[in-house]
């Protein structure tokens, strides 16, 4: 019995139909996947230094107290000091979750999102020849976190994945409409070239920030010498409560 018999008579077929929005589907989560083993070693040197900062001010307060005569004051200033680093690391420890395992409607400041990525990768890209130069200032237009966290990020790392002399990446954001464009220049620079840098999970390929910037609903372009994002804007607490 044919196929064809089998589909007329109500049969089931023992071929599952082509499904492109699942292929889709399972592409994107394979760029989301490559994308975190490539940040994974970017966080955890993050909140590695904050868990640095925290032995280092209780070394010091452990000194204190074995001296002769502890100075109680200044012992009362490291743990003032303890406090708040402390403070500051579950801040970072929260945020960082947000990286792993992003909420789709978080939002944040343009400005402030591209300053982060720009923080978590310039070391990682500099090993590698690459510098990265942020233009961008006073925009405070709201963007999807994921959005912009995951195609910036595997964008800055696509292009230093590719065979390329050292160059300087150049971020300039401009307002268009509703959303925003954020761009990625390629400057060349006359540094001389430094030993390929070994990743220990494979290259993010152009595809796989085509998949994340599909998924978030972000435009992009690549063109010879930069890349361009469009991020729709979002609406602030601020603005959904006034």
């Amino acid at each position: 019995m044919t196929m064809q018999n089998l589909v007329e008579r109500g049969l089931p077929s023992s071929m599952p139909e082509h499904d492109e929005s699942s292929e889709l589907q399972e592409a994107q989560e394979a760029a989301r996947y490559a994308l975190l083993q490539r940040l994974a070693p970017a966080l955890q040197h993050q909140l590695m230094g904050k868990f640095q900062s925290m032995g280092m001010i209780a070394a010091m307060m452990d000194r204190r107290f074995q001296s002769e005569h502890p100075d109680f004051s200044s012992i009362r200033e490291d743990c003032k000091s303890l406090s708040s680093v402390s403070r500051a690391t579950v801040d970072f420890i929260v945020n960082l979750m947000s990286w792993i395992e992003p909420k789709a409607t978080d939002s944040l400041k343009l400005d402030a999102g591209i300053a982060e990525c720009v923080g978590l990768l310039a070391t990682k890209l500099r090993f590698k020849g690459f510098s990265l130069v942020n233009e961008v200032s006073g925009m405070e237009a709201e963007v999807s976190a994921r959005a912009l966290r995951s195609v910036l990020s595997a964008a800055l790392i696509a292009l230093a994945d590719q065979p390329r002399p050292p160059a300087t990446f150049v971020l300039r954001a401009v307002p268009v409409g509703d959303a925003v464009e954020l761009s990625i220049e390629i400057c060349p620079t006359e540094k001389p070239s430094k030993p390929a840098y070994a990743s220990a999970y494979r290259a993010l390929r152009r595809r796989d920030v085509e998949m994340l910037a599909r998924a978030e609903s972000v435009r992009l372009a690549f063109g010879i010498s930069s890349v361009k994002m469009v991020f729709p804007c979002v609406a602030s607490s601020a603005q959904l409560t006034g």
